[in-house]
């Protein structure tokens, strides 16, 4: 066995031969962590898409068998990720890890970048249409047009971006989650202190008719914006923003949501959201490479939304000797800068390959996994369960708490004891957030659950 696995713990709940109270699965995560996903191990499963895919979301997936007479072949996915060797992964809502072939295209592209120089400049016939392409390749997975995206380094400037276009006064109101990360919390926080702006919170609550009642009395005729994170970041909340954000409209009230923890996740286009400007990035649930961002300006608004900054990129003509300028017509108004381009061509290629998979497939899969999570704490007598235990009210991260333990403490334990990589909450409960990527196995969610179960009195 291997050293670092807790024989107490495996003596409790099975033998390594596989019988006694631990499921085999959970037997072999205990008994050889760096052996479960071996070098190779997973060829075969590695077959040909099942029919109706395009030839890009082909190549996308490349060699990569990853659908079986329409549901995930978990294990060929796997095989696409080599970071899985090393880990029970539980951490995919911080930054994630990338499947080979989002890796081996981002690589080629930096290779192409080494051996042909910036491509912008030799070989522009090449780049421009390719960059169209991919900012088409990413409206396409969002469902909008392409006009309505702009490049940005991820949600936290989008939401900058729609903020400096308001003009604020004291009194004004901004309604927010109680549950947001720093990407929109700070930002208010800062509008109040140097406008005077009111943050209002909704409250986390187990019902979307108790929530819509608790933002239809917060709104008022003195709220510019609602702000809201499609799923929170720390407790797991999935909002019911396509009510919100209807909502809102009725009141004239413009609405932004955080797409982080829901893009690549929950099906549907930003379209059935019905919100004003959302903020998306690369480097979570899509299984891009850190770090890209795009902001969604519904396309109405694009004019509506005054630009605060504007720079190289920003316009549609620049007379250097007159200096007079036109901006774009589109969202790319708002985006100025140099991007690493490889990085968005990678995204798109993520975007494909998640495409190639299926919305629906993904999300049958999330919640199949997140079900039996939620299940197996409410049987351990020491775990309390943060995230709400309906599907309708969640995505993929589920959170919760053990009793007498803080979050640094568990997380350390499990790191140790199963080799679980796996977040500590960072703000005000004490516990865990697990994130679970669609291609986990069922016997890496139980792998968990006999952890803490394993745990020693508090």
């Amino acid at each position: 066995m291997d050293a670092g696995v807790d024989s107490e713990l495996l003596a409790r709940h099975g033998r390594e031969d596989g019988s006694g109270g631990a499921s085999g699965d959970v037997v072999e995560l205990l008994s050889g962590w760096r052996s479960q996903a071996r070098p190779g191990g997973g060829k075969a499963h590695l077959r040909g898409l099942v029919g109706g895919l395009d030839g890009e979301s082909q190549a996308a997936v490349g060699d990569g068998a990853v659908i079986e007479g329409g549901s995930i072949d978990v294990e060929g996915v796997r095989a696409l990720f080599p970071a899985l060797e090393n880990y029970v992964w539980f951490q995919n809502g911080g930054v994630s890890i990338t499947p080979r072939p989002v890796a081996q295209e981002h690589a080629r592209l930096m290779r192409e970048l080494l051996e042909r120089g910036p491509m912008h400049i030799v070989y522009p016939d090449e780049e421009y249409p390719r960059r169209r392409d991919t900012m088409e390749r990413l409206a396409r997975f969002f469902g909008v047009e392409t006009d309505e995206l702009a490049l940005m380094r991820g949600v936290s400037e989008g939401f900058q971006t729609v903020l400096r276009g308001i003009e604020w006064k004291a009194g004004d109101r901004i309604l927010i989650s109680a549950d947001e990360e720093a990407a929109l919390l700070l930002p208010c926080l800062h509008l109040r202190d140097r406008f005077g702006v009111e943050v209002v919170k909704v409250p986390l609550i187990d019902d979307a008719g108790d929530v819509m009642k608790a933002v239809e009395e917060r709104l008022s005729s003195r709220t510019r914006l609602v702000a809201i994170s499609h799923v929170t970041t720390d407790m797991g909340f999935r909002f019911p923003v396509e009510e919100i954000g209807e909502l809102a409209r009725s009141k004239g009230v413009w609405s932004f949501v955080d797409l982080a923890h829901s893009s690549g996740v929950v099906p549907g286009g930003l379209r059935s959201l019905a919100c004003d400007f959302a903020g998306t990035l690369s480097y979570k649930w899509m299984f891009s490479p850190y770090a890209a961002g795009l902001l969604y300006i519904r396309k109405e608004l694009i004019e509506m939304l005054p630009v605060t900054y504007a720079g190289g990129r920003s316009e549609k003509w620049l007379d250097f000797e007159a200096d007079e300028y036109q901006l774009l017509e589109s969202a790319g108004r708002f985006q100025f800068g140099p991007w690493s381009w490889p990085l968005v061509h990678a995204w798109a290629t993520a975007a494909n390959w998640l495409s190639g998979i299926g919305a629906a497939a993904i999300w049958r899969r999330t919640l199949l996994l997140t079900d039996r999570l939620k299940q197996g704490l409410a049987e351990i007598p020491a775990a309390e369960l943060y995230t709400p235990r309906a599907g309708e009210l969640s995505a993929a991260l589920v959170s919760f708490g053990m009793r007498g333990w803080t979050g640094r403490d568990l997380s350390d334990a499990l790191r140790r004891d199963c080799n679980i990589v796996i977040k500590p909450l960072p703000h005000s409960r004490e516990g865990l957030r697990a994130s679970l990527p669609f291609f986990m196995r069922e016997g890496e969610v139980d792998l968990l659950l006999e952890g803490l179960r394993g745990l020693p009195p508090s």
